[in-house]
């Protein structure tokens, strides 16, 4: 046998060899290749939005196996100011507060640029406020709907506040109990209930109906009655653990973890358009400059979900591929499945400005 011949042959069992120590590997010469053909599309999301997200994240991928879905969840007010401030670039972003994305993208410039970071937005889901507990928290037995801010004021019970500088959960929950004054004609239940556990105080300023809802830059609570965390869904943790007895939470985000779940009278849990009248009566303002470009005032509304795919997204095709999927029948199978109301009909705030393959879905109202 010729030494060509010899070393024809070891070259080919050295390369046998690496083949068969790739494939043991897991590391196939086709599958790298065909993973790094995939589109990251990188989805920030409200924290109340994770369940329900990670669900159509695997239908989604699975029906769309060139794309991969990157999730980050935080709060609602933090999601915008990551893109719009901190330069974190995003396919798709979803709040739990649709007036968030006009408030604080359309206005807003992207450097470089003379266009906003946003400048049309879904509304395509709802929910509703309430108090997520359990059977062992303190005086579980006895709260209802007619006494609850007597019972989560009371010395002994330990309740969770999410931070209203960053979370909506947070500026709701002080909607709310603001709201419960003139429901339960009790003008004493903000003060006894969270003004009072914190230095300085979250004070209101009344102007005739207009309750106007005033947050310190700096908030620090003064008793252990109160904790404070930057995101709703680090409650439940406490919550669940049992150092927490009450939490304010989403209806859904209570039903996906099985805790119980207080509802409230709708005219204080922010879940109806008929009582849109009476939610507009509290506001809540951070009293400092928390943004560079937006007045940070945030005015009580139902509670409504909102979409937007930014004007510098890197992505545009796979995110309105990933829109589309949200919209259509397997998304509202999903979002029902996690216990959260997906609106019969979304709107669109401005339908020209639409990516094309997402007109479909709505009507063009002149």
């Amino acid at each position: 046998m010729g030494a060509k011949s010899m070393n024809t042959r070891k070259w080919l069992y050295s390369l046998l060899i690496l083949i068969i120590a790739l494939e043991t590997a897991g590391c196939s010469l086709s599958g790298p290749v065909r993973e790094r053909n995939k589109v990251n599309l990188k989805v920030i999301i409200a924290g109340s939005l994770l369940v329900p997200f990670q669900a159509l994240e695997k239908e989604f991928e699975r029906a769309n196996p060139d794309i991969d879905v990157l999730l980050e969840g935080h709060g609602s007010v933090q999601v915008i100011r990551s893109v719009t401030e901190l330069n974190d670039k995003a396919d798709i972003i979803a709040v739990a507060d649709a007036q968030l994305i006009p408030l604080m993208m359309y206005s807003t410039i992207i450097p470089k640029s003379s266009r906003p970071y946003a400048d049309w937005h879904i509304n395509f889901a709802a929910n509703k406020l309430g108090i997520a507990y359990k059977n062992d928290s303190a005086y579980s037995s006895e709260i209802n709907a007619d006494n609850w801010y007597s019972i989560i004021s009371r010395p002994d019970v330990t309740i969770g506040l999410a931070d209203p500088r960053i979370d909506a959960m947070g500026y709701r929950t002080l909607m709310s109990i603001q709201l419960a004054e003139d429901y339960y004609h009790d003008q004493s239940i903000f003060e006894k209930c969270i003004s009072s556990a914190f230095n300085p105080p979250i004070s209101i300023i009344k102007n005739g109906d207009l309750s106007l809802i005033k947050v310190p830059e700096i908030i620090s609570s003064t008793k252990q009655k109160v904790k404070l965390r930057s995101y709703s869904i680090q409650l439940m943790a406490l919550l669940e653990s049992g150092d927490l007895d009450y939490s304010f939470e989403y209806e859904s985000v209570a039903r996906q973890r099985g805790l119980k779940f207080l509802s409230l009278p709708e005219g204080i849990d922010l879940s109806n358009s008929d009582y849109e009248k009476q939610y507009q009566k509290v506001k809540v303002s951070l009293d400092f400059k928390r943004f560079a470009s937006v007045v940070p005032d945030f005015k009580g509304t139902q509670i409504v979900y909102g979409v937007t795919i930014p004007n510098n997204v890197s992505h545009p095709e796979e995110a309105g591929r990933f829109i589309k999927f949200l919209l259509g029948p397997n998304g509202r199978r999903i979002f029902s499945q996690c216990h959260q109301t997906f609106l019969v009909n979304p709107e669109c705030d401005n339908f020209l400005a639409l990516p094309e393959d997402l007109m479909p879905y709505f009507t063009w109202r002149n």
